[in-house]
């Protein structure tokens, strides 16, 4: 054989294509941001398709089914389909607190007491932040059926569309909702007249909470070849979590925030402080996707605090139901074999400009 064909052949040998990921996400997080615009995906082998989920019920109906290999989404959808659906749902570990939580109205409703009456536009009305919403709205006085009315819509997207217009496409009128990161810095960073009215945060009524968690079906962990990609993805992410929260690498982190969401560099700045909040931001207790006790304790007692587990067994022992472990709701199996190999292999990223959209600019998010 040719000198050259061998060459050739040992080249093609040495490469090997990449494991695709399917990945489910309401939004694209800052962590997720860093980690596909800084190589943290390419680096472990990976293709991460981002597909955007226009409301919890397409988005679980798509991680049960098998579409999504992994999902991120409130940790309260979780309960939801854990205790009261008995669905095999399996959290990974938890990726924020809540960021930019906030109950939003148009700009002629200044007080939440203006909203006695009116709808407020949800993703759903039993899962997700529709229990937070219910939560501020009761710290102002106001409870759902004798002061307001849930009307579904969807996703934040589209929430915050229908926010800044005053209507749906149908011509509804819409009032308030919640929104979180990166909308809320959005809506902060638009011109006097157009912004919306923040009538107050999540944080007030309640703190910490779990928000944002890496959810798989419990039948991944059993599949080799899944397990595998699972493991690579969630150190990904970890390393670009750990990148995220180290303060030198503010600029490279601000500009893949900026490029991902296609955003300016000044809404991408705030949208980076309420990321490395620590009380509310994509930040874990022990630093390594782990998910806060009193943080899901807090999402689950607002839940029920308002009939939302009415299907979950009698009896059921939360505390018990909660504790991480081996087939449990929470199952850091995943997480613990991604925090070694990146202890053992850290993955690292070297801020190229020319990997990053320098020139972001003002338009749709894109998540």
């Amino acid at each position: 054989m040719h000198p050259g064909s061998v060459l050739v052949l040992a080249l093609l040998a040495g490469a090997q294509a990449a494991d695709t990921v399917q990945y489910g996400a309401f939004l694209k997080t800052a962590t997720y941001s860093v980690a596909n615009a800084l190589g943290f995906f390419t680096k472990n082998n990976l293709e991460v398709v981002y597909n955007q989920v226009p409301n919890s019920t397409a988005a679980f109906d798509s991680i049960l089914d098998g579409q999504y290999d992994i999902l991120t989404a409130t940790v309260d959808n979780a309960l939801n389909y854990r205790f009261n659906q008995a669905q095999p749902i399996t959290v990974l570990g938890q990726l924020d607190q809540g960021p930019g939580l906030v109950l939003a109205a148009v700009q002629s409703i200044t007080s939440a007491k203006q909203l006695k009456g009116k709808p407020i536009i949800v993703d759903s009305p039993v899962s997700g932040y529709a229990y937070l919403l219910r939560k501020i709205l009761s710290s102002h006085g106001l409870e759902l059926g004798a002061d307001y009315y849930f009307m579904t819509v969807g996703g934040t997207a589209a929430r915050y569309s229908a926010l800044l217009t005053g209507q749906l496409p149908n011509g509804t009128a819409v009032y308030a909702t919640i929104l979180n990161y990166p909308f809320t810095e959005q809506a902060a960073a638009l011109n006097t007249g157009k912004a919306p009215s923040i009538l107050g945060a999540v944080a007030d009524v309640v703190a910490p909470i779990t928000s944002s968690a890496f959810t798989i079906r419990q039948q991944s962990l059993a599949d080799p070849v899944t397990h595998d990609r699972l493991v690579r993805f969630t150190q990904s992410m970890y390393a670009a979590n750990e990148y995220l929260l180290e303060p030198r690498n503010k600029e490279c982190a601000v500009s893949a925030i900026a490029a991902q969401l296609n955003i300016t560099s000044a809404i991408a700045q705030s949208a980076y402080t309420d990321a490395i909040n620590s009380l509310t931001g994509e930040v874990s207790p022990d630093g390594s996707f782990g998910v806060s006790t009193q943080g899901i304790r807090n999402v689950k007692d607002v839940r029920a605090q308002y009939g939302g587990f009415a299907g979950a067994p009698a009896g059921l022992d939360f505390d018990a139901a909660l504790r991480p472990g081996p087939g449990q709701l929470i199952d850091y199996g995943i997480r613990d074999e991604a925090v070694l190999r990146q202890t053992l292999s850290p993955l690292k990223s070297t801020c190229e400009p020319s990997t990053v959209n320098m020139q972001a600019r003002s338009g749709d998010l894109g998540a």
